[in-house]
C-alpha cells in the first residue's frame, strides 16, 4: 500500500496536469488557413507556410494574443467561419456579400494582381466583351472583383485550385484562367514542365486581402482588435517589411502594365 500510493498520487497529478493543457487548448481560437494557396499560404512540410500565415503569426504576436492555424480548403474555411466553427480565415478578397456576413479589420494583409492568363500567342484584351462566351477557369470559393464577378457572358469553369485550371488551359479544355501573380509564379516554379506556355493577357484587378472573422465565434471581436494592433505594431517596428522581403513580394511587379479592367469599369460608370 506504500508503494501504491505514491503511484496513485502521480496519476492523479498527471491526469489533473493533461486535462489543464487540453482545457488551454480547447480554449485556443482556431483560425483557418488556406492550404493550397502558396507562397501566400498553404500546407507544406507538415505546417502552415507562406508569406500571410507569417503575418498572421507576427500579428498576433506582437498583440500577445493566442491562435492556432488550421488548414482548410478556402471555400471550406470560409463556410466554417461563417458558422462560426472558426473565428477567422484568410486570404480574403471582399465583396459586398462578405462584407456583410464577415467582421474584416482595418489592416489589410497585403495585395496583388489578379491576372487573366491565356496561352503563349493569345492577345492582349481590354475588356471582358473582348472574351464574350469564352470558357474561363475560376477556383470555388474566390473573388474576383466586382468587374469579373457581376460579368454575366463568360462561362466559369470551377476547378479546386489553381494549377487544375492551368492544366485545363494547357489541354485546351478552358480559353483563360484568372489568378493571382504570385500564386501563379509560385506554381510555374513548382511545375516547371509548364513554363513557358502560358501568357497574362489582362490584369483583371488589384485587391487588398483580409483575414476575415467571424460574426458568431464568441471570441472574434477581441481577436480582431488584437489583430489590427499587431498590424500596427508590425508596420511601425518593421516586421512587416521584413517578411515581404523574405518572400522577396516587395515590388509587386506585374507582367502586364496600366489600370485593370476593374478600373477602366469603374472610370466608365462614372463618367456622364
Amino acid at each position: 500500500m506504500a508503494c501504491t500510493l505514491p503511484r496513485l498520487i502521480a496519476v492523479l497529478v498527471c491526469a489533473l496536469w493533461l486535462c489543464a493543457v487540453g482545457s488551454a487548448q480547447a480554449d485556443t481560437p482556431r483560425i483557418g488557413a488556406e492550404d493550397a494557396w502558396y507562397p501566400y499560404t498553404a500546407w507544406r512540410n507538415g505546417r502552415i507556410e507562406g508569406m500571410s500565415a507569417d503575418i498572421v503569426r507576427a500579428a498576433f504576436s506582437a498583440s500577445g494574443a493566442s491562435v492556432e492555424l488550421a488548414p482548410y480548403p478556402y471555400s471550406r474555411c470560409m463556410e466554417l467561419t461563417r458558422s462560426g466553427t472558426l473565428a477567422g480565415c484568410f486570404n480574403t478578397t471582399p465583396d459586398t456579400k462578405i462584407r456583410a456576413a464577415f467582421l474584416l479589420p482595418q489592416e489589410v494583409l497585403f495585395s496583388d494582381d489578379i491576372l487573366l492568363w491565356g496561352r503563349t500567342g493569345a492577345d492582349a484584351i481590354d475588356d471582358l466583351d473582348s472574351i464574350r462566351g469564352k470558357r474561363v477557369a475560376v477556383t470555388i470559393g474566390y473573388t474576383y472583383g466586382e468587374y469579373f464577378d457581376g460579368y454575366a457572358d463568360i462561362q466559369r469553369i470551377p476547378v479546386r485550385r489553381d494549377i487544375n485550371g492551368f492544366l485545363m488551359l494547357q489541354r485546351d479544355r478552358v480559353d483563360y484562367v484568372i489568378a493571382f501573380r504570385g500564386t501563379t509564379e509560385a506554381l510555374l516554379r513548382d511545375n516547371p514542365k509548364l513554363a513557358g506556355q502560358f501568357k497574362a493577357v489582362a490584369r483583371v484587378h488589384r485587391p487588398q486581402l483580409y483575414l476575415t472573422f467571424s460574426r458568431h465565434h464568441p471570441q472574434a471581436e477581441a481577436l480582431l482588435r488584437d489583430f489590427d494592433a499587431g498590424m500596427r505594431q508590425i508596420r511601425q517596428n518593421g516586421t512587416y517589411q521584413r517578411i515581404l522581403a523574405n518572400w522577396q513580394l516587395t515590388d509587386g511587379q506585374s507582367p502586364v502594365h496600366g489600370s485593370t479592367l476593374q478600373e477602366r469599369h469603374n472610370n466608365k460608370m462614372e463618367s456622364p
